[in-house]
């Protein structure tokens, strides 16, 4: 009997299409006490704030200019949701959300930013365009800050590598929780995390070429040794290309897909509602899923020739909703992946490498289990984990594989 991948889910609690399932989140080791969390935060997070202090790091951010057009025309489609109200921005950076709330008519914008050096220069930026009046600038972590009084707004652009990198979304859960009043709304209200099965070779090219080349250079300088000192490196083979694959295709890379490299229709591993989301939900995704391959695969991606999965990509689509109590106007939607008329730049799309790749032939779908949890030792970093098997038309079973991957 075939040996199946160990962690798939039954057929029952698979995501198909555009089926919606939720899913807890995986407990971690920190404080229950949100009030304590400042302490548990400080062990890595000197590196990770000391990155947007500096201004050179904010240029892709600066550059962005899809994601901030966003959030512009939510609050222009909504000024009257902002007009007379307080707002929280969580994670400011430089300001720019902030000047755009301020100028949507906020009588009041708290804009936190744990950073020092980047909340210098928020309030410098803000200075610039007159909005002092409008704007106190708050140097400090959101979940301690100290603001004076509740907010009817929270607005952040919380979201990192694939939505969760970076943890930055607890900090919002955590002030959303402390600050919001209770007919308050977040901007984005909701989020969805989305995975596809991809045939790219321009996607996989660079790391692959990585791989071989280094396992060559290392065969070269057996050879090599074997011939001068009679020392022999065959023992060490197998750590080494072990080494190499962790860390040139167990790695996830940034990836630009067109429709036509998607093997079939995408699947949504994970829902998020930010009005009402707790920690242990945004801190994990497990989620079973079943892709099936239509017609879209026969050509195997762009390029055509054999059909064969060589890439996953995961990206996530963001709404701009409000809250029961105090809905948007105007709704608005944003999917950063590559079926967007947004435009999806590399920064959105996180591809991991399936390697060797998969051939297709007569494969009806592709079943399997997601998981996303964070490293052990440093919980802004995340681990991805994608187990699957090939269905073949009469039901019958294909290749299967599981690999987990260093979410970069």
């Amino acid at each position: 009997m075939r040996k199946r991948v160990a962690g798939f889910l039954p057929s029952s609690e698979r995501v198909t299409g555009s089926k919606r399932r939720s899913s807890a989140g995986r407990p971690v080791d920190l404080p229950a006490d949100p009030r304590d969390l400042a302490c548990a935060y400080r062990g890595d997070d000197g590196s990770y704030y000391s990155y947007y202090s500096s201004l050179l790091n904010q240029t892709s951010s600066l550059a962005d200019c899809v994601r901030i057009e966003a959030y512009r025309e939510c609050l222009d489609r909504n000024a009257d949701n902002f007009a007379g109200k307080v707002v929280l921005e969580v994670g400011c950076g430089l300001g720019l959300l902030t000047i755009l709330a301020a100028r949507a008519g906020a009588r009041r914008v708290y804009a936190v930013e744990a950073s020092a050096s980047a909340a210098h220069h928020a309030r410098r930026l803000v200075a610039a365009h007159g909005l002092e009046n409008v704007v106190t600038v708050v140097s400090g972590v959101a979940e301690t800050a100290d603001i004076p009084e509740q907010v009817d707004i929270i607005l952040s652009e919380f979201m990192g590598d694939f939505l969760l990198g970076g943890s930055m979304i607890e900090s919002l859960v955590l002030a959303r929780d402390k600050f919001l009043k209770p007919d308050g709304a977040v901007y984005p209200s909701r989020c969805e995390m989305f995975l596809a099965a991809a045939c790219s070779p321009g996607s996989v090219e660079p790391g692959l070429g990585a791989y071989e080349g280094v396992l060559r250079e290392f065969r070269e300088a057996g050879e090599q040794l074997r011939a001068d000192f009679d020392i022999d490196l065959g023992a060490l083979s197998d750590a080494f290309e072990q080494e190499v694959r962790d860390q040139t295709l167990r790695r996830s890379c940034g990836a630009q897909l067109e429709p036509r490299d998607l093997l079939g229709a995408p699947v949504m591993v994970k829902e998020i509602d930010l009005q009402t989301a707790t920690l242990d939900e945004v801190r994990a995704v497990t989620a079973g899923f079943e892709i099936n391959l239509g017609a879209a695969a026969e050509s195997g991606g762009r390029g055509g020739g054999e059909r064969v999965l060589n890439l996953w990509v995961g990206w996530f689509a963001i709404a701009f909703e409000g809250s029961p109590a105090s809905p948007c106007g105007s709704t608005m939607r944003c999917d950063f992946g590559p079926l967007s008329d947004r435009g999806h730049p590399q920064l959105y799309q996180e591809g991991f490498v399936v390697h060797p790749s998969v051939p297709l032939g007569g494969a009806r779908s592709i079943e399997g289990t997601f998981e996303m949890s964070r490293r052990p030792g440093n919980w802004r970093q995340y681990d991805v984990r994608i187990a699957h098997l090939v269905r073949l038309e009469g039901g019958r079973i294909g290749a299967e594989a599981d690999s987990t991957y260093h979410l970069n």
